[in-house]
C-alpha cells in the first residue's frame, strides 16, 4: 500500500529482488478473496458512451450482448 504498486520501490524498501517481491505478492493474492473491481458497464453507461461517440453502434451492441 505504501508503495502504490511500485515493485521497484518495494524492492528498495524490503531489500529483496524483483522475483522475490513478485513471488510474495502472488502468495498474498492467492490468499485473498477478490471481488470484481471492473464490473461490466450498465446499459445506461453503454448508451451514454454511444451518444458521446466514444463507441460505435456495433461496439455498443456487442457490449449489450455481454461481449467486450
Amino acid at each position: 500500500m505504501r508503495c502504490h504498486g511500485s515493485i521497484k520501490e518495494m524492492e528498495r524498501i524490503f531489500g529483496v529482488s524483483y522475483p522475490t517481491i513478485k513471488s510474495r505478492l502472488n502468495r498474498i493474492t492467492q490468499m485473498l478473496d477478490f471481488v470484481e473491481t471492473d464490473p461490466a458497464p450498465s446499459r445506461a453507461d453503454i448508451i451514454d458512451r454511444l451518444r458521446r461517440g466514444e463507441i460505435t453502434a456495433q461496439q455498443a451492441l456487442t457490449e449489450l450482448d455481454g461481449g467486450t
